[in-house]
This record gives structure tokens, sequence and C-alpha cells, in this order.
């Protein structure tokens, strides 16, 4: 029988050995085998899996980290939209954190944690009892709602103005051919839908910008990679609203435990005026709501597009921990210095910008000066 305890995995074969008993743990897509498998592939990270044993042997929680020199870092980054270690209970992801700790890396990096979590307070009182600094910073809130028992409660639950603007460019949409939308969750056609979803976000703006998943190749990677994954495990969607069989809006979403989770969205910019988008948001939640989900997470930060709707929006923070007089200056750095710095910075942007408002103000009042009245110019 495997001994009960913390213990410590490289590389992906614990993730992969575990599979299904590691998925009915992991509380959100990005906690899955798939998700995890593919961010450790596309980012190139050294992955360092902690897994706790009961006293039968079978796994009650499990931490997905990576390698950084002598340090440990949530796998995560910008493209996760949550993090966490995966726990079948309270006390077991007590435990899990206290083993995390007391195994003593000198500092760890926390990406993706909700702030008001009692997870993540959890994860808090374990690093401060062993022993470690805490710094943390704030992210991008991700807003989340649930949703209502079917479409006429939402669209009854939201402003009158989205109301009528939804029905209002719905209509505009339908005038100009035949509307649909078409949810694909696995089969030959998923690598299709993937590819035209990944063409229409890079026609528009985040093409432009460099922020497309197709301007960066790891990006790309990972995308591809999960959307893989995920349609062999189920917990694929891909919404794409077409008219008369065109893309003019889509999303690389999926569901999992209830929850319906947007990773990514994308309208065509030349049909702006009809938003697309919008329509897309309504009739997606609207599918979510029939399929049974419960909840849907937004993910990101709180946009306009997705607060219309109602969501709360959930804290996100970024912890850092360095245990050591070794990590001191680093801790140092991180609580006092590089925050201390930042309102410098701002407050010397500030400053700038208040002195150049004076300087326009005062060469506005010269040029007001010297402009004489009419009749009175030279040659009048």
């Amino acid at each position: 029988m495997t001994q009960p305890g913390l213990q410590t995995h490289t590389g992906l074969g614990a993730l992969h050995d575990l599979g299904g008993t590691w998925d009915a743990l992991a509380p959100s897509p990005f906690l899955t085998v798939a998700w995890l498998d593919a961010w450790y592939r596309a980012f190139d990270a050294e992955p360092v899996v902690q897994v706790l044993r009961g006293p039968d042997g079978n796994v009650v929680a499990g931490a997905a980290l990576r390698r950084v020199g002598q340090d440990l870092e949530a796998a995560a980054n910008v493209h996760s939209g949550d993090w966490d270690v995966v726990a079948v209970g309270e006390h077991a992801r007590a435990d899990l954190w206290r083993g995390v700790a007391e195994a003593g890396p000198p500092a760890l990096r926390l990406e993706g944690l909700v702030g008001d979590s009692p997870t993540t307070d959890a994860a808090r009182r374990a690093l401060r009892t062993a022993g470690y600094r805490l710094s943390e910073r704030a992210r991008a809130p991700s807003p989340r709602m649930a949703l209502p028992a079917d479409a006429a409660a939402l669209l009854a639950s939201v402003s009158r103005n989205l109301r009528t603007q939804v029905g209002r460019r719905r209509r505009a949409l339908e005038r100009q051919g035949e509307l649909r939308l078409r949810t694909i969750s696995s089969g030959p056609g998923v690598g299709h839908a993937l590819d035209a979803l990944l063409r229409l976000e890079a026609s528009g703006w985040k093409g432009r910008s460099g922020t497309a998943i197709l301007s960066e190749p790891a990006t790309e990677r990972l995308y591809r990679s999960f959307v893989t994954a995920a349609a062999s495990t189920g917990i694929l969607r891909l919404h794409l609203l077409e008219l008369d069989g065109e893309l003019v809006a889509g999303d690389i979403a999926c569901a999992h435990r209830g929850v319906g989770y947007l990773l990514k969205t994308s309208f065509d910019e030349q049909l702006s005026r009809s938003s697309p988008g919008m329509v897309l948001r309504a009739m997606v939640l609207s599918a979510s709501i029939e399929e049974g989900l419960v909840e849907y997470d937004f993910l990101g930060g709180a946009e306009t597009y997705k607060m219309q709707w109602g969501p709360t929006p959930r804290p996100r923070v970024e912890v850092r921990a360095f245990k050591g007089l070794g990590k001191l200056p680093e801790w140092a750095w991180w609580n006092g210095i590089r925050p201390t710095l930042r309102v410098g910075l701002l407050r010397a942007g500030e400053a700038r910008a208040e002195l150049q408002r004076r300087r326009d103000a005062a060469r506005a009042r010269r040029a007001d000066a010297g402009t004489l009245p009419p009749g009175q110019g030279r040659g009048d």
C-alpha cells in the first residue's frame, strides 16, 4: 500500500498517473490535468507536484507547482483564470499547506488565489506558522454570477437598457441573414472550429496589438493542447455565433462541475455596430442555463461588458512568501520598497502631468494676451 503523508514528484508523470482522481478534486478547469499538462508544456515549466495521501493511501489533496531555481511557484500565469490546491475538504487542504510550508522552499509565489477565500486563508496561516514572511498584491477581480432558472429570468434580472439593446442588436443581425449559435464540445469539428475562432480573434485589435493567441507561439500551444484535451474529457465548449454560416463572434470556453468558464472571446469588428459580442453573451448565458449550469465565471477583469450582466467581482491576490535571512532583502523589496517606489513613481507622474497642464495654461494665457481684438490689428 502507498504510504500516507506528503509526497513530492517532479515531472508530469504523477499528474497523469492520478488522472481522474486528481480531476475529481479540481475546483476549476485550470486545475485539471488537461489544463496543467498543456500549461507546463507550453511554457516549458519544470513541474513539482506535491500530493498528500491519507491513512488508506488514497490522495486527499495536491498542489501543482513549478520550480524556479530553489523556489517554487504556482503553476499559473496571466492565462490561468484560477489557481489553488486540490483537496477533499478543508482539513485535507490545511494539512497539505502545512506540508508544503514545512517542506521549506526559500520562497513561494502563488498567483491566481481568491483573496477572501477560506482556502487562501488556510495557505496564509500555514505559511506564517512555518516562519514565512508574506507579501500580497491585488490582481484583477474575477466576475462570477449565479445563473437563474431560465433565460426569461436572466433578462429580467438585468437593466431595461441592456434588455432593449440585446433585442435590438439581435434583430439587426437577423435582418442580415440567418443567425444561430453552435456549441461544439467534441468530435472532428473541434479543430476547424478552433482555427476559425483563432483567426477571428487575430483579425481584430488583439491581432494588431500583438495580444491575440496566434501572436505568441507558447500561447497558441497552450490553447491548442488544452482544447484537444478538454474535448476528450467532455469539459470543452466552443461557442460559435454564425451569420449565414459565417463566424461573427465566438468563445473558447468550458464547463466544469456545474460552472461555465469564459476563457477567450472575440467578434467581427466590421459588425461592431450590431454588437455581435453582446448578442453572443446573451445567447451563451441562455445556453448555459439550458445545459443546467448553475454559475458562470467571466474570468479576467471586471470590464463593463461583463459587469452589466450582474456578476460579483471576486478579489484576486498574488501571495509571495519568503523564509530565512537570505530572503529578507527580497521580502523587503516586495513588501515595502517596491510598493513605495511604485507610489512614488505614480505621484511623480501625476506631478509631471500637473506641471505640463500649468505650462499649457500659461502658454494659452500668453497667446490670448498677444492676440488683439478685431479692428485693432496692424494695418486696420
